[in-house]
C-alpha cells in the first residue's frame, strides 16, 4: 500500500493589513504594501 502524499498547506495571501503591523516592517516592504493599498489591492484595518 502506498501512502498518499499530502500537499503542504499554503497560507492564503494576506490582503488585510493592520496599521501596527506596518510599523514593524522594513521601509521597502512597507512601501510595497502601501502602494498596493493605494491601488485598492489590499485594505487597511484600523
Amino acid at each position: 500500500m502506498e501512502k498518499s502524499k499530502k500537499e503542504p498547506y499554503q497560507m492564503p495571501k494576506k490582503t488585510h493589513w493592520h496599521l501596527y503591523s506596518l510599523q514593524t516592517m522594513s521601509s521597502k516592504k512597507m512601501a510595497e504594501v502601501i502602494n498596493k493599498v493605494l491601488k485598492q489591492e489590499y485594505s487597511l484595518v484600523k
